[in-house]
């Protein structure tokens, strides 16, 4: 690998994987990733980097950079991971968001996006943009336990819910293995709460 393809220590993610007994795959294919969209209030990438697994009972983490350039050989202007985790007592669907980022400067040129609502929590509500089919859904995918854990957090980003699984993008994350640990983290924490 040359080029972009090397940059923000790809080999040092990878021995992080095998280190901790995870998969690798610089290179993974799209068809697992594409199940999950269209996303709420993600933009979709071109392509997918940088793939790390890590199997457990009830489904995987998967952690991935995606990759908003047009080609492998062409830099995206900002990089970042997504976490993605897998359980099948998650059912319901809602998507929340801290911020601004590149990554959820989304265009609906097919559909409406989704209706952003309120969940009666004073301080969620001042400060997260929530979405979801109704107020009562966001609160049963967002429960207090969750709500409170981020809000503990600081969290920036965007944390998208739905019937068995969900999708995390921390703010500030970069393809580099100290931030695949953070994020694995993160996302085991955030699943915990959300089933708790």
């Amino acid at each position: 690998m040359s080029g972009p393809q090397r940059s923000f220590g790809a080999d040092r993610i990878g021995a992080w994987a095998y280190a901790n007994g995870f998969t690798w795959n610089p290179f993974p294919g799209e068809s697992w990733f594409r199940q999950w969209e269209p996303h709420d209030n993600i933009a979709p990438p071109g392509q997918f980097r940088h793939a790390v697994t890590r199997q457990t009972p009830h489904g995987p983490y998967v952690l991935v950079e995606p990759w908003y350039a047009v080609d492998f050989d062409t830099e995206p202007l900002e990089r970042t991971i997504f976490a993605y985790a897998a359980h099948p007592n998650l059912m319901r669907r809602a998507a929340m968001r801290v911020g601004e980022h590149f990554v959820t400067r989304v265009a609906y040129l097919e559909s409406a996006p989704p209706p952003k609502v309120q969940l009666g929590d004073k301080l969620w509500d001042e400060h997260v943009t929530t979405f979801a089919a109704s107020p009562a859904e966001a609160a049963a995918a967002f429960p207090p336990r969750l709500r409170s854990m981020l809000a503990s957090w600081g969290f920036q980003g965007h944390l998208e819910m739905r019937p068995g699984g969900l999708v995390l993008f921390m703010a500030g994350l970069r393809p580099v293995a100290e931030h695949y640990q953070r994020l694995l983290g993160a996302a085991r924490e955030v699943l915990h709460a959300a089933l708790g």
